[in-house]
């Protein structure tokens, strides 16, 4: 999610519709990294690609005109959801796969305690990886079930899928199985 302001008239976001309809008018709650109140905006235009449209569709890539949200409380990665559709959570399992050498990811194991940044969609986070296997370490290559926390809440569910980084380089990937308050 990006955001601009036009003076008087509100906030702008934009980014991609995901699921669901989104039409002028609407209530909605921005989820996600910032403690953001639990005011709902609403819809006061919908654009894409410079055009005003009476809704945006799943798929559509879209400018949102806000009302009742600053510029400084939107930053990229948020969410914008129907009110209690979605919260932000910052721990959770999930199921790994890590890269090798070989296929550009990490030359050496890790453990418990291990820090990369988790990419859910636009959203990026450091978090802390635990390791829940007996060996208790993850060779490159290898698949591996986690448990992790994230350094700040996210909007987060069951079945979304994230990659790690570290260094400016791609070393997983991974599916979140159960998120934890």
């Amino acid at each position: 999610m990006e955001t601009d302001t036009i003076a008087g008239r509100g906030t702008v976001i934009s980014g991609r519709v995901e699921r669901g309809v989104i039409r002028v008018g609407d209530s909605l709650e921005i989820v996600g990294l910032s403690p953001s109140g639990d005011d709902p905006v609403v819809v006061t235009g919908v654009q894409s690609f410079h055009k005003d449209v009476a809704e945006g569709r799943a798929g559509m890539n879209v400018g949102l005109l806000l009302r009742g949200v600053k510029r400084d409380d939107a930053v990229r990665g948020q969410v914008v959801v129907k009110p209690g559709a979605l919260k932000p959570y910052r721990t959770g399992r999930a199921q790994i796969f890590v890269l090798s050498k070989d296929e550009g990811g990490r030359h050496t194991s890790f453990g418990s305690g291990y820090q990369p940044q988790f990419f859910f969609g636009p959203t990026d986070v450091t978090g802390v990886i635990s390791v829940d296997t007996e060996a208790g370490v993850v060779e490159p290559g290898a698949q591996a079930l986690i448990s992790f926390e994230l350094n700040k809440p996210v909007a987060i569910e069951n079945g979304m899928r994230f990659a790690m980084r570290e260094g400016g380089k791609t070393v997983g990937a991974g599916i979140v199985t159960e998120v934890l308050g």
